[in-house]
């Protein structure tokens, strides 16, 4: 996850520090099969293969780091699907539900 150089002497902190972790990894999943979905894979596919070439992960890395600068018309699907995906996971809902 990460975090494999991090030091605390709190454990309780460090599972927190874990948990963390664990929903930034779930909301840039959530963002690559977004982006997945929205079919904006051939904007950074080197290649022409019909298979995926970049796991979900990594996809929504990718879009993560592109987002600012990303075209109005990539960005809406995008974000809408990822909208759309965050209100059906029900530990998103709970947890940000409050932002």
């Amino acid at each position: 996850m990460g975090m494999s150089t991090t030091y605390t002497r709190s454990p309780v902190r460090r599972y927190r520090l874990f948990l963390l972790s664990a929903l930034a990894i779930g909301l840039l999943f959530l963002l690559g099969k977004a982006g997945e979905d929205a079919n904006l894979e051939k904007t950074i596919k080197a290649n022409t293969r019909k298979t995926r070439s970049y796991s979900l992960f990594r996809q929504g890395c990718i879009y993560y780091e592109l987002l600012p600068t990303m075209r109005e018309e990539w960005a809406e699907p995008l974000m809408d699907n990822f909208y759309r995906y965050l209100k059906n996971q029900c530990i998103y809902r709970s947890v940000f539900g409050i932002i």
